[in-house]
C-alpha cells in the first residue's frame, strides 16, 4: 500500500471489529422504560457514518438503506424501497418516503450521495474511506499524492429526491448487503460544513437521537425519535456510559448499576455460572487466525504452512484458554454467515504426526521462529499456547512471540516488516462468506496482510460477484484460498449478552452487541 491513510484504515477497521467483539453493555436508570449501555471510548469518538465502527450505538443513531437481521441473517429493506440491477454493476436505488433526520429535514437521495462523497474524499481522512472503493470515481478522489482531481464519486448519481444511480468498479451481487453498514448511512446537508464537529454531535436518522458527546465525558443521552419512519424504539431512552477501561463493565453489572453487558472471556464464563438463564449467546461474524507472511521466502512453501496449521490443537485452546466461548474453526466463516460453517480445509485438522511429517517433507525449519499479534491479553495467552504446541509437535525449539500496538503491527504488514505468523482477528462487514473472503484474500484488500495473490481465487470470487450462485461460488473461492494456506483458521469467537431480569427482548445486533431499539425495560 502506497497510501498511509489506507494502512491506518485497515488498522482502525480491525480495532473497531475487535472492540465491537469485546465490550459493550447497558443498565437501567429507572423503571420508566429507559436503560443505560456501557461502551468503550472508541465507539463514541466519531459518530459520523464514515468514521463510525458500525457498533450497536451507531445502529441506534443511524439507519442505512438496508439492514441484516442479527438472528436470521436475512436482508431487509430499511430506507430503501428497492435496490435493483441487471448486471450487478449498475444499480438503481429507490427510497421510501417519509424518512427524516432528527432535525426534521428530509432524507433524500442527495443525503446518501453527500455522505458517501464525504467519506470517499481522502482529504477528509474518515476511517471508512476504503469502503467507498466499490464505486467508480474513487481513485480520482484518492490519488497517491497531490490534490484530488475530483470531489465526488462519478459512480454515485442523484436522479431525483428518491432515486440514486450507482455504478460499481466491478460486479457485486451482494451490494444490498454491503449497503447495510453504517458507513453508508446518509448525512443531512448541514453535516458537511464541519465534519469534525458533526462527529461528536450527529444529527442521525435512526431510532434514537442524541445531543452528542464531549471528549472526556462519561455519558451520552439517547432519546427515542418519535418521527422515525421505521419501527420505533421500544425504550424511551438510553444512557450510553463511556468506559476508558472495559474491565469495569461486568463489575458494574454485578453491582446492579448496569442491566445489560456484552461480555467475553473470563467475565462471560463468570456470568454463565452466576446467571445462566440471563445470558444470550452471540456468535460474532468473525474469525481468529494465523496469517503467514508470503513475502518471506521461509514461508513460501504451502506445505510448511500446512504443517504449522495442523500442529495447532484448536479444541484445546477453545476449551482451556477460552472457557468454551468460541468454536474451533473448520473453515473460513462461522455458520452464522451465509456460506459459512463446514468447509474443505485439510489444514484445519489437528494431526501432530502428519504435521511433523509434512514439515520434514517441506524441508524442515531452521533457526528461530517469531510469532506476532496486537496487544491483547487473550491473544497473548493463545499465542503462548501456540508457541508451545509448535515446539512440542514440530520440534521447533526456538519459538517466541511479540505483541505490538495494533497500528504498529499493521504498519509492519504494509512495509513487509513482519517476519513471522501473526495471530489476528477479522470480522465480516456484512454476514456473508463473500465479504470475509474478499477482505482477507483479494489482492490489495486492506486486510490481506499476507500478500496472497491467486488467479484461481480471484476468478472464482469474480464469478460469485456476478452470478446467481453467489454463495456457492464464494464458498468455493474461500476453500481455494484455504487450500493455498495463506492463513490458518483457528476459531470463531463468541460472546454473550448478560442482562438483568427487568430487561426483555434482548437480541444480538448483526455485528455483535444488543439491538438497542428492540430492548424493553421495566
Amino acid at each position: 500500500m502506497k497510501n498511509p491513510r489506507r494502512r491506518l484504515t485497515a488498522a482502525l477497521a480491525v480495532l473497531g471489529l475487535v472492540l465491537a467483539g469485546c465490550a459493550g453493555e447497558s443498565s437501567a436508570t429507572d423503571d420508566s422504560g429507559t436503560f443505560s449501555v456501557g461502551v468503550p471510548t472508541f465507539f463514541v469518538q466519531n459518530l459520523t457514518p464514515g468514521s463510525s465502527g458500525s457498533s450497536y450505538v451507531d445502529y441506534a443513531i443511524w439507519s442505512p438503506l438496508t439492514r441484516v437481521d442479527g438472528q436470521s441473517g436475512e436482508l431487509e429493506m430499511l430506507v430503501a424501497d428497492s435496490i435493483e440491477s441487471t448486471d450487478n454493476v449498475t444499480w438503481t436505488v429507490k427510497l421510501k418516503s417519509g424518512w427524516t433526520f432528527h432535525d426534521g429535514s428530509p432524507v433524500t437521495a442527495k443525503s446518501f450521495a453527500d455522505s458517501w462523497n464525504a467519506t470517499a474524499l481522502g482529504a477528509n481522512a474518515l476511517t471508512g474511506n476504503a469502503s467507498m472503493a466499490i464505486f467508480q470515481g474513487y481513485t480520482a478522489m484518492n490519488p497517491p499524492k497531490g490534490t484530488a482531481p475530483a470531489k465526488t464519486l462519478s459512480g454515485v448519481q442523484v436522479v431525483d429526491d428518491s432515486t440514486l444511480e450507482l455504478t460499481l468498479n466491478k460486479p457485486n451481487a451482494l451490494l444490498p448487503y454491503v449497503l447495510s453498514a453504517t458507513a453508508f448511512a446518509p448525512l443531512p446537508e448541514s453535516a458537511t460544513k464541519d465534519l469534525k464537529a458533526f462527529g461528536t454531535h450527529p444529527i442521525g436518522n435512526g431510532p434514537f437521537k442524541t445531543s452528542g458527546w464531549e471528549a472526556g465525558a462519561q455519558e451520552i443521552k439517547l432519546e427515542r425519535y418519535d418521527g422515525y419512519a421505521g419501527t420505533k424504539a421500544a425504550a424511551a431512552g438510553v444512557d450510553v456510559r463511556v468506559y476508558q477501561q472495559t474491565g469495569a463493565i461486568y463489575t458494574d453489572f454485578q453491582a446492579g448499576t448496569i442491566d445489560l453487558a456484552l461480555l467475553d472471556g473470563a467475565d462471560l464464563s463468570k456470568a454463565k455460572k452466576d446467571t445462566p438463564d440471563q445470558v444470550v449467546d452471540v456468535q460474532y461474524p468473525a474469525i481468529v487466525y494465523l496469517s503467514f507472511p508470503l513475502y518471506d521466502s521461509r514461508f513460501a512453501n504451502p506445505e510448511l504452512r500446512k504443517a504449522i496449521s495442523m500442529a495447532i490443537d484448536r479444541e484445546a485452546i477453545v476449551k482451556s484458554l477460552l472457557a468454551g466461548n468460541a468454536k474451533a474453526a473448520t473453515g473460513l466463516a462461522p455458520p452464522t454467515l451465509t456460506g459459512g460453517g463446514e468447509a474443505k480445509c485439510e489444514s484445519c485438522t489437528y494431526d501432530p504426526q502428519k504435521a511433523k511429517a509434512t514439515l520434514q517433507a517441506a524441508g524442515g525449519w531452521n533457526g528461530p521462529m517469531v510469532l506476532y499479534t496486537y496487544q491483547d491479553p487473550t491473544n497473548e495467552k493463545v499465542l503462548h499456547a501456540i508457541a508451545n504446541q509448535l515446539r512440542t509437535n514440530l520440534g521447533i525449539a526456538n519459538v517466541t512471540f511479540e505483541a505490538q500496538p495494533i497500528a504498529q503491527l499493521y504498519e509492519g504488514f504494509a512495509g513487509k516488516a513482519v517476519k513471522g505468523p501473526s495471530l489476528l482477528y477479522s470480522g465480516s462487514p456484512y454476514p456473508h462468506i463473500y465479504a470475509m473472503a474478499d477482505q482477507m484474500f483479494s489482492t490489495g484488500a486492506p486486510l490481506n496482510v499476507t500478500g496472497y495473490d491467486s488467479k484461481s481465487f480471484t476468478g472464482l470470487l469474480g464469478q460469485a460477484a456476478s452470478s446467481k450462485d453467489t454463495t456457492a461460488l464464494a464458498k468455493q473461492a474461500a476453500e481455494q484460498a484455504l487450500t493455498d494456506v495463506p492463513v490458518a483458521p483457528l476459531y470463531w469467537p463468541m460472546g454473550g449478552l448478560v442482562h438483568s431480569e427487568r430487561l426483555s427482548d434482548v437480541v444480538p445486533e448483526v455485528l455483535g452487541g444488543a439491538r438497542l431499539a428492540v430492548v424493553k425495560a421495566g
